[in-house]
């Protein structure tokens, strides 16, 4: 839980921005030991990780500045500073997975074999980035009272929040849960399917574990799309309930279609 690491002379090296680097480059890692098995060179995920990363990039940072307009609406070149802030996980992945199908289609690869070569790698870098928020102490959970809650250090955002407090550590429990997530999906491509499963299936398995989640997290008010003593609903949630409708929508067309072109 150190948000800056180290200096190099004046400059402050994040642990939030080391590790998302060390998330792209993981993902690119593992995207390009799975790229032969599909008959795609390995060389193309480089070319295909400059575009998802500036991407990744705008649209995490663009999403998390219109929910949370308010905080640059006197200041819009604020919004520029990305470390001043955050992303947002659900903003990046989509713009990034739209730009990566666009991609593969432009190279005269299939997006949808494509999408799955890199399905289980966004798995990965998602795990890798959220280590990177629990160090930064942003993307916290609330008050908690379980062995493993965690109270971070005032210099956090988590800290400056809730000073002393412990909270859930729900970036960790979003990390494990896509490493989990990656596991699935490796040991599903052992059994090849139609095109685009590993994807939609990624898709549905991430909307589903950040709908659970979510409720243990703080958000400001916000963040929450309805909010009440009974019931309340935050804008992820609202988001991952659309994309996981998406995914199993996806799922049952590719599938019928996969019948129709390759009938028993």
């Amino acid at each position: 839980m150190h948000p800056i690491l180290f200096h190099i002379g004046s400059l402050p090296i994040r642990s939030y921005g080391l590790m998302v680097a060390l998330a792209f480059a993981g993902a690119i890692w593992l995207a390009r030991r799975r790229a032969p098995a599909r008959n795609v060179e390995p060389d193309a995920i480089i070319d295909l990780a400059f575009f998802v990363i500036i991407a990744s990039i705008v649209g995490a940072r663009l999403t998390y500045v219109i929910v949370h307009w308010e905080h640059y609406i006197g200041d819009p070149l604020r919004a520029l500073k990305i470390w001043d802030g955050g992303l947002a996980l659900y903003g990046g992945m989509i713009l990034g997975i739209l730009v990566g199908l666009w991609f593969f289609k432009r190279r005269g690869i299939n997006p949808w074999v494509g999408a799955d070569i890199t399905a289980p790698a966004l798995s990965l870098g998602i795990a890798i980035g959220r280590i990177g928020c629990f160090f930064n102490g942003c993307c916290f959970g609330k008050h908690c009272e379980l062995p493993w809650a965690v109270t971070f250090p005032a210099v956090s955002g988590a800290g400056t929040w809730f000073p002393g407090v412990p909270l859930h550590p729900t970036q960790l429990y979003e990390s494990a849960s896509s490493i989990a997530v990656m596991a699935v999906l490796l040991l599903l491509d052992r059994k090849r399917r139609f095109p685009g499963f590993l994807l939609w299936t990624f898709m549905l398995l991430l909307s589903v574990y950040r709908f659970l989640i979510d409720p243990l997290r703080y958000y400001e008010s916000t963040s929450m799309v309805v909010e009440s003593a009974t019931f309340s609903l935050t804008s992820n949630q609202l988001i991952g309930i659309i994309l996981a409708s998406i995914s199993i929508v996806f799922l049952i067309v590719l599938s019928r279609r996969s019948k129709q072109d390759h009938p028993l």
